[in-house]
């Protein structure tokens, strides 16, 4: 696929099916175990999950910190002409992201109940959040490698084999989800066999990749081990940051809603960062569609066509904000009662929360598209801003400020209004950048 000379649209249009659809397939994975949960064990099983969340977070983030990182510096040395330097990237972000998988394969094994009572898990609780996470942690490696391997792969151009070896591991999530929990009743521990098989499965396959002729990753001697790492890990913190924050936040906000609520409110908060996780993963394909393109001619210092593909992304996340949030709005309690066996507690308290959690959704796809789009060109440090403040900083002091006034319709508010805030901000320096570049232009 020729990046630097293709029609933007069509090369675009090209990445962001595939890229979307592997996204929509990856967040079933999250979307069938909370529905196997909720309805198979219950509100508890449903809050369990919330609690589970960092631990998913923490493999997403170390994936997504190497495969970003790495990809984006690849491509960039790769359109510059450097096939040797390029695959230097791709053998220094291999060897860290391993690293980094074993250090956090034993650290959330040795630690595993005190992680749980960390983020607001109660003795009610615990058990649930043991029997599911036992298993997802003995398997963690694979989650990894996911989202490294993912990030990779479409940079070397087959977007569309990503795409095949997601929907194989979801399918096999998907059919486990229903034959563990239900016919065989395994519960918790059945929704995890489920997702760690799939998971493995798709690792497996994605790898398999890496051994074809067609395979341009190949396994060279990094040059300068330890900065070849300090630059990916620069490169890859906006992406990933958005994950570790998600540990923050998720400690914050499930013990401020144990505070002003209670287990209903952490259902709801399970199943709404299911939805959420859902459209970050379709926000981020359409930065995952973007990157490749813009990085290759950032490279090469085709200026007009990564801007072009700029307002292609920008224009579709758009699109899907405003659809996401409508359809949300229009229809709260009939979502929820889909992701968990309501009680009356839950009843009582879904619409309104679902709708202020719901105005998040536009806002949150142009930071997450941003994060992604200003990595690809090498604004690692503006990508990192937006990821700090809109991931930790605005959240959590919202999450403790707007309870004291509203009390638990505030930490459903702070998301929306943190979101709202940082994308402002974002598409500001956006702005200025490209002023910025058409000045230097003009000047030369």
């Amino acid at each position: 696929m020729d990046l630097l000379h293709s029609e933007i649209k069509r090369t675009f249009l090209k990445f962001l099916v595939p890229s979307i659809g592997g996204a929509l397939v990856v967040t079933l994975y999250s979307f069938v175990d909370t529905i196997a949960i909720g309805q198979g064990v219950g509100p508890d099983g449903t809050a369990a999950c919330a609690v589970l969340l960092p631990i998913f977070a923490i493999a997403t983030f170390a994936g997504l910190l190497c495969g970003v990182g790495g990809s984006v510096l690849m491509s960039r040395a790769k359109g510059g002409g450097s096939e040797e330097k390029g695959n230097a990237y791709y053998t220094a972000a291999l060897l860290l992201v391993g690293l980094l998988a074993i250090l956090i394969w034993a650290g959330t094994y040795l630690f595993q109940e005190e992680i749980y009572r960390l983020f607001g898990a109660n003795d009610t609780l615990l058990p649930y959040a043991m029997e599911y996470g036992t298993l997802i942690i003995l398997t963690m490696p694979s989650f990894v490698l996911t989202s490294f391997l993912a990030n990779f792969l479409r940079n070397d151009g087959v977007p569309g084999f990503v795409m095949t070896a997601t929907v194989i591991g979801a399918a096999v999530n998907i059919f486990g989800d229903w034959f563990f929990v239900f016919p065989l009743g395994m519960g918790m521990f059945g929704a995890a066999l489920a997702t760690a098989l799939g998971s493995v499965l798709q690792v497996v396959i994605m790898a398999s990749y890496l051994f074809t002729k067609r395979c341009g990753l190949k396994l060279v001697r990094p040059y300068q081990l330890l900065p070849a790492w300090r630059k990916i890990l620069l490169n890859g913190f906006g992406t990933g940051f958005s994950e570790i924050a998600l540990i923050i936040v998720t400690f914050v906000a499930n013990n401020q809603i144990m505070r002003y609520s209670d287990t209903a409110g952490l259902a709801m908060y399970g199943m709404l960062s299911t939805i959420a996780a859902l459209f970050i993963h379709i926000y981020a394909g359409a930065g995952q569609a973007a990157q490749p393109i813009a990085s290759v001619n950032y490279g090469a210092g085709l200026v007009r066509r990564y801007w072009d593909v700029y307002r292609l992304g920008l224009r579709t996340i758009l699109i899907l904000g405003v659809s996401f949030t409508v359809l949300c709005l229009l229809l709260p309690e009939e979502i929820t009662r889909l992701f968990i066996k309501v009680t009356p507690e839950v009843l009582e308290i879904a619409p309104m929360t679902f709708r202020l959690y719901a105005l998040s959704f536009l806002p949150l796809g142009i930071n997450i598209f941003l994060s992604v789009y200003l990595q690809s060109i090498l604004r690692s440090k503006a990508a990192a801003v937006i990821a700090v403040f809109r991931g930790l900083v605005l959240n959590c002091i919202l999450l403790y400020l707007l309870p004291v006034f509203w009390e638990a319709a505030g930490i459903w508010v702070s998301f929306s209004v943190t979101e709202g805030l940082v994308s402002v901000f974002g598409l500001l320096y956006v702005l200025r950048i490209k002023d910025a570049e058409r000045e230097e232009k003009s000047i030369s």
